[in-house]
């Protein structure tokens, strides 16, 4: 399980996404400032770092704090190689520009679809692993679009939504997703998710695609498999759309 560190001196903002990503599979340990980060870090081996540029207290904006940026310049100095992602409700070009330029890897906001933010997560944990001579862990998520597919949890994320899937779900998701704008054809999909024994026929698939679509509209997500009459079927233009 990768273990992330949520700096952000706001708790009702950090409990929320503490639990977002806790959903994900991720252990998060949140720090409502940089003595606590600093602390955490000495004791913790983390595989990334999420930090809010304010790190203001709540109610007494005037007390004197290090900043998120100030942050970021410490652990660098201190030689942590951890990725860290600059997470802020802050939106101008120059707060990016002082993150990065403060050793932060990335700069999010937090606006931003949470697929987005788990996307981006993904892509910095896969280039820590390489650059630490790790196995890839690329083969578990694959992000596409609006949506990000676990295919170990068996767990659909769009936007900010944890979809639980079966496994059968999740074969067809990735199936789909090998090649977005391929049209699978119906019985390629048969052949390839069901297993021998299986009664295998369009009525089986279409009562599979029903049950998810079921899931998808239980909450309030569009349909992400489109149905090509007479071909097959492909992944639906709008989930490979960034926006929601």
């Amino acid at each position: 399980m990768k273990t992330i560190l949520l700096v952000d001196a706001d708790l009702v903002s950090s409990t929320g996404l503490q639990r977002t990503l806790r959903g994900f599979g991720f252990s998060v340990q949140i720090a409502e400032n940089a003595e606590a980060a600093h602390t955490a870090v000495s004791t913790t081996r983390f595989d990334l770092i999420l930090v809010d540029f304010d790190l203001s207290i709540p109610k007494q904006p005037q007390a004197q704090v290090t900043s998120g940026t100030g942050l970021v310049r410490e652990l660098r100095a201190a030689k942590v190689n951890t990725p860290i992602l600059m997470y802020t409700a802050l939106e101008a070009e120059w707060y990016e520009t002082a993150s990065l330029d403060a050793g932060a890897d990335d700069f999010i906001l937090k606006r931003a679809p949470k697929s987005t933010l788990l996307s981006r997560i993904h892509a910095h944990l896969r280039r820590y692993d390489r650059d630490m001579g790790k196995a890839p862990s690329s083969t578990r998520r694959l992000g596409i679009g609006r949506f990000v597919l676990d295919r170990t949890a068996r767990v659909l994320a769009v936007d900010e939504k944890p979809i639980p899937l079966t496994a059968r779900e999740t074969e067809l998701l990735e199936l789909l997703a090998a090649n977005p704008e391929r049209v699978v054809p119906t019985q390629e999909i048969l052949d390839k998710l069901w297993q021998e024994g299986d009664k295998k026929s369009s009525a089986a698939l279409n009562s599979a695609l029903k049950r998810f679509r079921q899931k998808l509209d239980e909450n309030q997500i569009q349909d992400l498999v489109e149905n090509v009459k007479g071909r097959g079927f492909k992944l639906a233009p709008s989930s490979l759309s960034q926006s929601s």
